[in-house]
């Protein structure tokens, strides 16, 4: 998502086109319900007792897992690994939505890549972190919707 605030706040990007690359990144993520049954650290029983749970309180599926004791912290952590391993780069959602070229992509990502690497855009004001990009993005994207 970094990598994307980047975009939006250099105008590489309009705000449409990053909250509908987020929103289809978000459609490529797995569920860790799903993923704990898969690699079979759940039961389909107890996924729908945390999902159970989790309808009525604002925990997330892996702190009510762990306290009913039927994963432990490593097991989060891998499953969330797995999560981002499956789920589709923003970068490269943009590029199927036609946002931005292969090879502009390219030019930006070194970019990126270098400023990041140079602390750049590690401070607390630094574009990538900017509230008002992402702000002027849902506005942008509301008014078109």
């Amino acid at each position: 998502m970094h990598f994307g605030l980047y975009l939006l706040r250099k105008e590489s990007i309009s705000g449409p086109q990053f909250i509908q690359a987020v929103s289809r990144q978000l459609e490529t993520r797995p569920q860790i319900g799903s993923l704990a049954i898969e690699t079979r650290r759940l039961s389909m029983r107890d996924v729908f007792r945390i999902l159970s749970l989790q309808s009525v309180t604002n925990e997330s599926f892996g702190q009510l897992a762990i306290q009913l004791g039927v994963l432990a912290e490593s097991d989060i952590r891998e499953l969330l690994t797995l999560q981002t391993e499956q789920t589709t780069p923003l970068a490269q959602v943009l590029v199927d939505i036609g946002a931005i070229e292969p090879y502009q992509l390219q030019t930006e990502l070194q970019l990126f890549r270098s400023a990041m690497s140079e602390g750049h855009l590690a401070s607390p004001g630094a574009a990538y972190l900017d509230v008002d990009a992402i702000e002027a993005a849902f506005a942008t994207f509301e008014a078109t919707a």
